[in-house]
This record gives C-alpha cells, structure tokens and sequence, in this order.
C-alpha cells in the first residue's frame, strides 16, 4: 500500500477517535490523537508533513467537534511551528526526552483551546487539560511503535 493513503486512513481513525462517544467521567481526558499523529509525521515523516494537511485536520476537527471554526488550526498551527525546531534532534532523543517533549506541546495544545473556550464562555476544567496531557504522554510510546509498524513498513508483494 501507499505510504499516502495509510497516512489517510491513521488520520481518519485519528479524526474517529477524537469523534468517539466515551463515559461522561473520562470524556474531558480525551487525548488530542489529530495532534500525536501529527507530531509523529512531523518529527518522523517530514517529506509528508505540511502546512495544507494542518489546516485541513484543524477545519474538520472544528467542524466534528462543533467549535468555533480556525480555533483548532490555530492551537496546531502554534504547537507543530513550535515543534518544528525540533525536528532534526527528535529521532536522537532518549523515549524519555520524546515523552518530555510530547507533555509540553500537548500541554500548550490543550492550554490554547482552554483559553478560547474560557474566553468564549464555554464550561471548562483547567483538570482536563491536565489529564488529558497525562494520558497523551502515556500513549506516545505505544502510539509511535504502532505508527512505525503500519506506517514505515514496506509491504512487498510476492511475484511468482
């Protein structure tokens, strides 16, 4: 298979992800999974990262999630430049300077659309954002092997 379309179908499960009906208790931990997966193209897979696909995941997701539209384009436009001055150092990090890492710009990702939807007049939980960071730095590891199997490997079709 094309390494695009595998990288289509990881954002569509990423975006079905972000979508999916969780229990009230858990639903505010949510991992940002459109954000791991891409920071994870752009520390991993350069040549496909770009500033296009960003702002498209970021208007579908303000879309699916009903939010005010360029508020999630904004907090990834912010979080992936922050993160691009990383990115020929990142494949050299130790798993626990990546996880470092992915916690800050995680954290900054969830802060920015605390502050807009406190700002807009939305409930918000400062304890959230906090759990959600938790959660995401607990995924990272398991998320970037996984990515590395489906997405780097090269499927060879036998020839008889």
């Amino acid at each position: 298979m094309n390494l695009k379309f595998r990288l289509f179908v990881a954002f569509l499960i990423a975006l079905a992800l972000t979508i999916l009906p969780l229990p009230e208790l858990i639903v505010g931990i949510r991992p940002p999974w459109v954000l791991l997966l891409l920071l994870y193209v752009q520390y991993h897979l350069p040549d496909h990262f770009n500033v296009s696909l960003l702002i498209l995941l970021g208007l579908v997701l303000d879309v699916l999630l009903s939010t005010i539209l360029g508020e999630h384009t904004f907090a990834l436009a912010i979080v992936c430049w922050l993160a691009s001055s990383k990115v020929r150092r990142f494949r050299f990090f130790s798993i626990g300077q990546q996880i470092g890492l992915i916690a800050v710009f995680c954290l900054l990702y969830q802060t920015i659309i605390f502050t807009i939807d406190a700002y807009l007049g939305f409930y918000v939980n400062f304890i959230d954002v906090l759990g959600s960071t938790v959660i995401s730095i607990l995924l990272w590891p398991w998320i970037r092997l996984l990515s590395e199997d489906t997405l780097l490997r090269r499927f060879h079709v036998k020839r008889h």
